[in-house]
């Protein structure tokens, strides 16, 4: 997975008159939630502190595949100046960016299948499975052996909400992409 380039996704607000980010929060962050739980299968774990809106928990399998759900324009990324969520904008985008999972897993799922390939989009890591969903490359914790039938016994992570750094959930996501083991 060398020279790969992480992506998100970008949601696009327009917005009928000149609004702060704040005043708009007040008005859509409902909206907002329930546009991405139905575009991604997901169940999404709200947080108070801009310009963060939460993680998305991804159903894959049984499995989650964790996201961050941030606002990404117009206003700058991890800490932009508090004022900046009080002047009047156009346009709000909203980005979801994979993350690795830096909260221990609440359960595992156990699937059973006879070879991973066939599986779909995925390779296995020390400790982790990569997934390839929707053009984005998501981890999650995964544990894997032989299956006693014959073929492979994967055993995925699912999640609870918590709280997060974007930082070093990023550095982690990064680490585990870019290295061979």
């Amino acid at each position: 997975m060398q020279g790969l380039l992480q992506r998100r996704v970008k949601y696009r607000f327009d917005l009928r008159a000149p609004t702060s980010i704040r005043s708009w929060l007040a008005e859509a962050r409902q909206e907002v939630k329930t546009l991405l739980e139905s575009d991604w299968g997901a169940v999404m774990c709200t947080e108070a502190k801009l310009p963060s809106l939460g993680m998305l928990l991804v159903e894959w399998r049984g499995a989650h595949l964790p996201a961050d759900v941030s606002i990404c324009a117009p206003v700058s990324h991890p800490e932009p100046p508090p004022l900046a969520y009080d002047v009047p904008v156009k346009r709000v985008d909203v980005c979801v960016e994979p993350i690795a999972p830096v909260f221990p897993p609440s359960e595992y799922v156990a699937i059973y299948i006879p070879s991973v390939k066939a599986f779909g989009r995925i390779t296995l890591r020390r400790d982790y499975a990569v997934v390839k969903y929707r053009g984005l490359l998501f981890v999650t914790e995964a544990r894997h052996g032989p299956e006693p039938r014959g073929g492979v016994e994967l055993r995925l992570a699912r999640y609870r909400c918590a709280s997060y750094d974007l930082g070093e959930a990023l550095k982690k996501l990064k680490r585990i992409l870019y290295t061979r083991y």
